[in-house]
């Protein structure tokens, strides 16, 4: 759980009504699936293990190396995304014959998100931070409130490093504009648009740079 160990963390049961929302596009045949797998009157069980899942199978991914220093990964799930640089050692690579003596090891790692439904407290604001077509499904079927790992973000420095990319790059308007968007906003005919669009796979591109030089030794 290292993506909730930077700021304090709750888990409450949250109004999804009046989250603030940055997400401008829901993938209604995803909405589709996800009420299906509830039903049409889904129990506080139900809601429970598809708002905090813990057992859920991993999503489907492929994933190729298209050049010597670039490698292609693709996944139906929006959820797929770079998870960052780890260093390690040879003790760590188990059943893979290394290429010579390891003095070191990087791993560019690309893999799914806790995949929580989760939001982040700050300045009297509840933002929704992850499992937008969740809040969207159940709000769809009735249910009002659902249980959130809440973020605790108590200046714009924590925010600067917890938040989503469009919520840091405006955060004025997530935080201080009078009527942010909302989350019910998404069911308000004059606010929104349907309209039809093609399927598509969520791609990932690592690509990495070697830099072999002399330098004055100390």
């Amino acid at each position: 759980m290292n993506g909730f160990n930077t700021v304090p963390t709750n888990i409450a049961m949250v109004e999804l009504d009046l989250m603030v929302v940055y997400q401008k596009h829901i993938d209604l045949a995803h909405v589709r699936h996800l009420k299906n797998k509830l039903g049409p009157a889904p129990g506080p069980e139900e809601v429970f293990r598809t708002c905090l899942p813990f057992d859920q199978p991993q999503p489907p991914i492929q994933w190729s190396r298209a050049r010597p220093d670039t490698f292609v990964f693709m996944s139906p799930s929006n959820d797929l995304r770079f998870l960052g640089a780890m260093r390690l050692q040879a003790g760590h690579i188990t059943d893979y014959p290394p290429p010579g003596t390891l003095a070191g090891v990087v791993g560019l790692a690309v893999g799914f998100g806790s995949n929580f439904l989760n939001a982040l407290y700050v300045e009297h604001r509840l933002i929704l931070n992850n499992g937008s077509h969740r809040a969207f499904a159940l709000r769809e079927l009735g249910v009002t409130h659902a249980p959130c790992i809440v973020q605790l973000v108590s200046s714009r420095e924590e925010l600067d490093v917890v938040a989503p990319v469009k919520v840091r790059e405006r955060p004025d308007y997530y935080l201080r504009h009078p009527r942010p968007a909302l989350l019910k906003d998404y069911f308000n005919p004059k606010l929104r648009k349907i309209v039809p669009v093609h399927r598509r796979l969520r791609q990932v591109t690592v690509k990495f740079e070697v830099d072999e030089v002399y330098v004055p030794a100390v």
